[in-house]
């Protein structure tokens, strides 16, 4: 039997499976799709969401804490309450991880319990009302360095 709490994950486990597969590309300079903007503007497709870097995408959550620090990409799929954004930031190192979780927690964001920590990388999850986020902090490569990639989700709630 399925909880609604694990079904409540299974949205934000989808997406971070995604991001996994999809953040050594973006990283690399790689893409499968190459769309106009993605040097350093952005571009908006209407309907699915937008694409670019430099800069957080324009719709990203208010409410969501972003560490200060280069954006080497921002991404949102999605329309209405339905939507996932994924940025990733330049940071220090892995020292980061522990300014993110704080401001996670000074943002009212309560920790989604999955988290863990690793000699060269450092993940967690945090929740606030509709809002589902996870954070991974890795060494990209030795062009970019140390990163925090977010993930983060926005979904409507089911009655069933």
């Amino acid at each position: 039997m399925t909880t609604s709490r694990t079904r409540a994950r299974l949205p934000m486990i989808a997406t971070a499976v995604s991001v996994a597969l999809a953040v050594p590309l973006l990283l690399s300079g790689c893409s499968l799709i190459h769309l106009p903007g993605s040097g350093g503007g952005g571009v908006s497709i209407p309907g699915v969401g937008s694409v670019g870097s430099g800069k957080l995408p324009s719709d990203f959550p208010s409410d969501v804490p972003v560490i200060k620090g280069d954006i080497v990409s921002g991404l949102s799929v999605g329309s209405g309450k339905d939507k996932v954004w994924n940025v990733t930031v330049k940071v220090s190192g892995m020292n980061a991880f522990d300014d993110i979780k704080k401001a996670f927690g000074d943002a009212g964001f309560t920790d989604g319990g999955l988290s863990g920590t690793t000699s060269d990388s450092a993940t967690g999850t945090f929740t606030k009302g509709d809002f589902s986020a996870l954070v991974v902090v890795s060494k990209a490569d030795e062009k970019t360095g140390w990163v925090a990639n977010y993930t983060v989700s926005s979904t409507t709630k089911s009655s069933g």
